[in-house]
């Protein structure tokens, strides 16, 4: 029985006694002061479901009786209008919910979305482990990847081989590993250059490129020539693995190196992506530096946006780049002067070895 059961009972109980002695009470202080007195068993112990919770017990009052009972001060309304004044007489409201059981409540309301969502979060954190895992440990997958193929080769091409050819078991043996082993080895290498960027053979298309374009020729001055001073930067590239799907990211480049035509110098900036085993150049630019004002860049493939690609990174190469050509004066400068060191050095050896061989003679001429 609740709590509002329990104080419906004590009520009533409290008003047929009142109404069997209503010349006792003439006031509703000492009726209810009399009425305590005299059933103290009614109200000491208020009957409470045992099947009540202690987390759904707090929801009741602390006190044994209704607060009108506690404060016999306050005055009932012998009419029967004490059931709207519920805070009067202390009856309160329990709710058997509980913050625990919302998601029991949504797994038991739609089980199939709640399994889906647990398995797309379980599924999402296998995914984020199982490409950690590749990215550390990807070269020795590749290489046991490698020893299982030539092994499996190995061996298809030794069966084949005694099948149709008599041949001894141990030449057989160690020639079709070599075999095996050699095809493995440049399958590997066209792989590399597939999914790879050489700077170098970047570094040789700019150059064509530069050197059939009239409108640097013409500002610039042919022949265009590089130095071996050059700066590169790799991007992207590799396996990786998304939504358990292997996938291979287009690898890109970013070089920068210097030019010198017959007026004028320059730097050249160029972009690569490796697409397919195809290298698409995405940036070819030259700065050029004027006599008054700013330098001047002139695009041959791609754009200022392009060039801004990757926050600036073109940019961030350039400077060391400056840097370096700039200071090549000064370096040829301290060349020219460690030479002069060198060859002061070499002379005053020289003349010691010297000065010790006449004196070597003056002493045998003494004796």
């Amino acid at each position: 029985m609740s709590k509002s059961s329990s104080s419906k009972f004590v009520l009533s109980n409290f008003y047929h006694y009142i109404l069997s002695k209503p010349h006792q009470f003439s006031t509703p202080n000492v009726g209810i002061s009399h009425f305590l007195s005299n059933h103290s068993k009614i109200i000491q112990k208020p009957a409470v479901n045992q099947w009540v919770s202690n987390s759904q017990r707090t929801h009741f009052s602390s006190s044994p009786f209704p607060r009108v009972l506690q404060n016999p001060s306050k005055k009932l309304d012998p009419d029967g209008s004490f059931l709207w004044n519920r805070k009067l007489l202390g009856f309160r409201y329990f709710s058997l919910k509980s913050s625990g059981l919302g998601l029991g409540k949504n797994v038991l309301k739609n089980p199939v979305e709640a399994a889906k969502k647990t398995a797309l979060r379980y599924k999402g954190a296998v995914g984020l482990q199982m490409e950690a895992f590749w990215k550390r440990n990807s070269m020795v997958l590749f290489g046991a990847a490698g020893i299982m193929v030539c092994i499996l080769l190995w061996r298809i091409l030794f069966g084949i081989a005694t099948t149709f050819i008599g041949l001894s078991e141990g030449m057989a043996k160690y020639g079709f590993l070599a075999l095996s082993s050699a095809i493995v080895a440049f399958a590997g290498l066209y792989l590399r250059s597939r999914f790879t960027i050489n700077p170098d053979k970047v570094y040789r298309m700019a150059m064509r490129r530069l050197n059939t374009e009239a409108g640097i020729l013409e500002v610039m001055g042919a022949p265009l020539s590089g130095t071996d001073l050059r700066a590169y930067v790799m991007s992207g590239g590799g396996v990786t693995l998304k939504n358990f799907k292997p996938r291979f990211r287009g690898k890109r480049c970013f070089l920068i190196f210097p030019i010198r035509g017959s007026e004028r110098k320059g730097l050249v900036s160029v972009e690569v992506k490796n697409k397919q085993g195809q290298y698409d150049m995405k940036l070819l630019a030259v700065d050029i530096p004027m006599a008054s004002g700013p330098d001047q860049r002139l695009y041959l493939i791609g754009d200022e946006e392009e060039y801004r690609v990757g926050g600036g990174l073109i940019a961030e190469l350039r400077d060391p780049v400056v840097k370096a050509m700039a200071a090549t004066k000064e370096f040829e400068e301290r060349d020219d002067l460690e030479d002069e060191e060198d060859a002061e050095r070499e002379l005053q050896e020289a003349e010691r070895k010297h000065q010790e061989e006449i004196e070597k003679l003056e002493k045998g001429d003494s004796r």
